[in-house]
């Protein structure tokens, strides 16, 4: 092959034959709608449904035209490669950008500000690797899958969902442009981002599941600052977030751009994406870069923090990779402007029920300093003034622990350096 491409040359082969002999309409279900489902591995009996699900957001302005099926990959390599590297089975369990029967939506968001068209929907093929192991020891009801009739099913129905995926990418390119091009003026009144606050009801995951965001475009145009402003890009960035009144849910937010189209206002897009709940993970060009793994056990709790003289409301999410890291955690000040810190560190756990969690050095409440990354801020207008550190521990249903920094000092005689975080499963 002349380029990189995430497809194998049996997979390449496979779909170039199916698109040259049915153009979009592949073997996957199509819905009234149009919609192309291939939703065999949504519900299988035995295996346990993923907690996290992935919305691909394709801006149609970046995706050229293509009204045959045959023309679609000459045309459009750069999304074709995307979509593949999410749900090409073998490629995106193994690198971990998808988790075992994960649901994968493609949308189109319109270059007129409407909301996303939903061109793929389905759930990836395949098995993580504690199932696969208690299948191989025959110990589980999984062991069926290690027949040779089902291990042959599975790997068809693999390559059936990337035949769909890519049937979903060619619908979508019959409504492309027919010369990409960037997003322009302020990023923060775009289109693309009028489009996905048009888009809430589309983008909603059923109630217990994680929302992960996939933003292709080009931003490489797009202003991000006003030549008068004297406020940071950060500052800017919460500023123009809040303003804009967009709800991402808690979600982790990867944007992908073309080759060659250069990251730019990571700073501010930071900003932008916090003030709305949504932390941006990966910001790339050309491929995506793989982030945090999904959380196997996700935990919703609500409490307080002892704020000296006072009790402050919040919320949290506690989210568990299973591998001894904290996954697409949060946690919320509750109150006139809800203000959502993402929580990263270790979480232990000695049963289903006891639990110690530590956070790393990252910085924890210095995500909403106007300039984080540099040295820290500490003021009453952060969440926490800015605390870099917290401990909890989970007992049954009851979390209890603290947020610290040995630079902040609280209380009347400021003889204290934590606020006491209490709060309960709901």
């Amino acid at each position: 092959m002349d380029r990189k491409s995430y497809l194998t040359a049996s997979a390449a082969a496979i779909l170039a034959v199916s698109l040259a002999a049915c153009e979009p309409e592949t073997k996957g279900s199509i819905g009234g709608t149009g919609v192309i489902r291939a939703e065999t591995y949504c519900n299988k009996p035995g295996l346990a449904a993923p907690l996290r699900q992935t919305f691909i957001l394709i801006d149609a302005k970046v995706v050229k035209k293509a009204e045959m099926a045959t023309d679609f990959a000459e045309r459009n390599a750069f999304v074709r490669d995307l979509g593949l590297a999410f749900t090409n089975p073998a490629l995106a369990l193994a690198s971990g950008l998808s988790d075992p029967r994960e649901r994968i939506s493609i949308l189109l968001v319109p270059t007129d500000g409407s909301p996303a068209q939903l061109m793929f929907t389905g759930c990836i093929p395949g098995l993580s690797s504690d199932e696969e192991a208690a299948a191989r020891a025959g110990n589980s009801s999984l062991s069926e899958f290690f027949t040779g009739d089902a291990l042959s099913g599975m790997a068809k129905e693999a390559e059936q969902f990337q035949i769909s995926a890519i049937g979903g990418l060619t619908s979508a390119a019959k409504r492309g442009v027919d010369t990409p091009e960037p997003q322009t003026g302020p990023i923060a009144a775009s289109v693309l981002f009028s489009a996905i606050r048009a888009s809430r009801g589309v983008l909603e995951p059923p109630k217990g599941t994680i929302a992960r965001y996939v933003i292709v475009t080009n931003l490489s145009e797009a202003a991000f600052k006003s030549p008068e402003s004297s406020e940071s890009p950060q500052k800017l960035g919460q500023d123009a977030g809040f303003k804009a009144g967009g709800d991402f849910g808690l979600a982790d937010v990867m944007i992908v751009q073309p080759e060659g189209a250069p990251p730019k206002g990571k700073e501010f897009l930071e900003g932008f994406l916090l003030a709305q709940g949504g932390r941006l993970v990966s910001y790339s060009s050309g491929k995506p870069m793989a982030g945090e793994r999904a959380p196997k056990v996700v935990r919703y709790l609500e409490g307080e923090a002892a704020y000296p003289g006072r009790s402050e409301r919040l919320s949290l999410r506690i989210a568990d990779d299973g591998k001894g890291n904290l996954s697409s955690s949060w946690l919320t000040m509750l109150g006139g402007v809800n203000k959502p810190i993402p929580l990263t560190g270790q979480i232990s756990c000695s049963s289903p029920s006891i639990c110690k969690i530590a956070s790393d050095d990252k910085g924890f409440a210095q995500a909403w300093s106007p300039q984080p990354g540099g040295e820290p801020e500490f003021v009453n207008e952060m969440p926490f003034a800015g605390m870099r550190n917290f401990s909890f521990e989970i007992q049954g249903k009851e979390l209890t622990g603290e947020v610290s920094d040995p630079m902040v000092q609280i209380g009347n005689d400021g003889s204290k350096s934590s606020i006491a975080i209490k709060a309960s499963v709901r």
